[in-house]
């Protein structure tokens, strides 16, 4: 009586010792090669599979190294932006320093910032009593990326280039009250996505937010 494809492989995973009983099988067994048209004895075949996923092991090591070294590298450019921030002694100087950090250090070209209440009233252009932005940062329990901006949002930035993505992060008081909405959006759909992690931002906003509150409250 014959054996099944999955009666064999269960016999051999039951087995482990066959092939230690039957090692001439190892070279004389053989089975298509995974990129030809040729078969290869079987003990070849399990050295490719291992060199297959070495590479792929490799690869992935690879991406995580990098991952790491970018998230060091943002980790020292917020350090360095706190430092700026904790030395500052005016409100205006404050946004300022951030709006600059974002584009020299983090190569985001499109930011904006909009403040509301009456201890921003004297920051001028970023001073903006909208109760819509209000109803946007209260809904922002965390910061939020992706694709979507409100229309009025997007108006803040030029028509050129067509932006694609947006991180949205609100400023909020001590008391976790929103006074602010900062804005960073990118003509590259991929900059900004909703499956990225959001703690960079969540600390930028922060350390703004810190920011602003102690200046604001120097005058």
């Amino acid at each position: 009586m014959s054996m099944t494809a999955s009666e064999v492989a269960a016999y051999l995973e039951a087995h482990p010792e066959f092939f230690d009983q039957h090692s001439e099988l190892l070279t004389q067994v053989r089975v298509p090669h995974a990129r030809s048209e040729y078969a290869v004895p079987l003990v070849e075949r399990q050295v490719l599979a291992l060199r297959d996923k070495n590479r792929q092991l490799g690869a992935k090591m690879s991406q995580l190294i990098r991952f790491g070294e970018h998230n060091d590298q943002t980790i020292t450019r917020l350090h360095a932006l706190s430092v700026q921030l904790v030395r500052t002694e005016e409100a205006t100087d404050a946004i300022h320093r951030t709006l600059s950090a974002l584009e020299k250090d983090f190569d985001i070209t499109h930011a904006g910032l909009r403040l509301w209440g009456t201890a921003t009233e004297s920051l001028g252009e970023w001073h903006r009593q909208d109760p819509r932005l209000a109803i946007i940062a209260r809904n922002l329990e965390h910061p939020y990326t992706g694709p979507f901006a409100a229309e009025h949002i997007i108006e803040w930035f030029p028509r050129e280039p067509v932006l694609q993505s947006f991180g949205q992060v609100a400023l909020r008081r001590d008391n976790g009250e929103a006074f602010g909405l900062l804005v960073l959006a990118s003509a590259d759909s991929y900059r900004f996505t909703t499956d990225m992690e959001t703690d960079y931002l969540a600390n930028l906003g922060a350390l703004l937010s810190a920011a602003l509150q102690r200046t604001l409250a120097m005058h």
